[in-house]
């Protein structure tokens, strides 16, 4: 649709009532966004999954409403407003949320569907907006606001450059910025004084053992990383801790990606202390796919997993417990644990790992990063603004 018609045809915005429209939620991005370069389709699926509250437990409790924006009968933009109570209930800051921000390059169209979720966040008490993210802090969150020159990986978000500029001019300021890491694991050979100490420290200490994930008790597994993940990110910007429903439910999403070697284990006196987890980043698979399996997706995607291999990967999960965040145990065991999962990556034929995302105040772990070759190369930008 070309801009003077964009111009001359009046914006109707429709809050989403029915499967039809559902349905024009979930199919909008992939119209919209389909040929262009560095975009990459999702599986459908897992899509009409995510905002089904029957198939996502993260949905649990949440107030949303799902928006579309529609011109001459054509969908031409879509959002989603959100309440989530446990967010409230942490932070006490009347902030309600918006996500799901797709829309054809026009800042109108930005502006009437950023106002329909304003009026909607507004009419329930909320007095603050911030976003973007789906529906949660645990699961796609912020706007790309840089890097724009190459694809994103599993589980991050997708934009252009004009939604900064149409944000940023209805009054949203910078609340955080986030920044993703691309890291060559085969790079900085041989490592710095400084990592080498910190993984000899490990080795060294009686008390700390190193193990990979138990596969015969994978829920298990995963439910204490999460304990782990929990106590280690609480302080940090906007956290909402997973519940266990939704642990369960992103266990039963990981298992079919996950590499038993890439999941390791730090216990301090044979309790758990840190983890990580790597996954292969399936964005490179699902390429050219349009979100679709059948009728030949599903032999292009095995062909790629099983014969042609995957190079790249994603650490969308890592934690130290708090009491030992500020000591040297903490810090050698976070470098330890990322150099075992690249000695592992490399071993499998992987090359490059994202390491996202980290909040730009986390000193810490973006030193280990840095001193791991990690290269910032996206960032992320959640946007609040007043709404009283």
């Amino acid at each position: 649709m070309s801009e003077a018609v964009l111009q001359t045809r009046k914006i109707s915005i429709l809050p989403v009532t029915d499967k039809n429209q559902r349905k024009q939620f979930l199919n909008f991005p992939y119209d919209l966004y389909r040929g262009e370069v560095h975009w990459r389709a999702p599986l459908r699926f897992e899509r009409a999954t995510q905002i089904n509250p029957k198939k996502n437990p993260a949905l649990d409790g949440l107030e949303t409403q799902l928006f579309l924006a529609v011109m001459g009968g054509d969908v031409v933009g879509r959002i989603a407003a959100i309440i989530n109570p446990r967010h409230l209930a942490i932070y006490n800051d009347a902030a309600g949320h918006f996500g799901f921000l797709d829309s054809q390059n026009d800042p109108k169209i930005v502006e009437a569907l950023i106002g329909a979720a304003q009026d909607w966040l507004r009419e329930r008490g909320m007095t603050r907006m911030v976003g973007p993210l789906s529906f949660s802090i645990n699961e796609e969150v912020g706007l790309l606001v840089n890097g724009f020159d190459t694809p994103p990986v599993l589980m991050m978000p997708y934009g252009r450059p004009d939604y900064q500029t149409s944000i940023e001019a209805l009054g949203f300021t910078k609340a955080v910025d986030m920044h993703a890491y691309w890291t060559d694991m085969r790079a900085g050979y041989p490592r710095p004084k400084i990592v080498t100490t910190m993984t000899n420290y490990v080795e060294k200490d009686p008390n700390i053992t190193v193990r990979p994930m138990d596969k015969s008790k994978f829920l298990q597994e995963m439910q204490m990383a999460m304990r782990i993940f929990n106590d280690a990110w609480s302080d940090n910007w906007g956290f909402v801790p997973f519940s266990d429903v939704q642990v369960k439910h992103m266990a039963s999403e990981l298992k079919p990606l996950l590499v038993a070697d890439f999941f390791w284990v730090c216990e301090y006196k044979g309790e758990p202390a840190a983890f990580i987890l790597m996954i292969p980043n399936i964005n490179e698979a699902i390429a050219g796919l349009d979100g679709k399996l059948l009728p030949f997706g599903w032999a292009k995607l095995l062909y790629r997993l099983k014969i042609k291999g995957l190079k790249t990967a994603r650490i969308p999960l890592m934690g130290v417990c708090r009491e030992f965040q500020r000591k040297r145990t903490g810090l050698a065991m976070a470098a330890y644990l990322s150099e075992k999962v690249f000695e592992m990556a490399r071993n499998r034929g992987f090359t490059h790992v994202e390491m996202g995302w980290i909040l730009e105040d986390n000193k810490s772990m973006i030193r280990i990063i840095e001193q791991a070759k990690g290269v910032p190369y996206k960032t992320y930008r959640m946007y609040e603004k007043p709404i009283s």
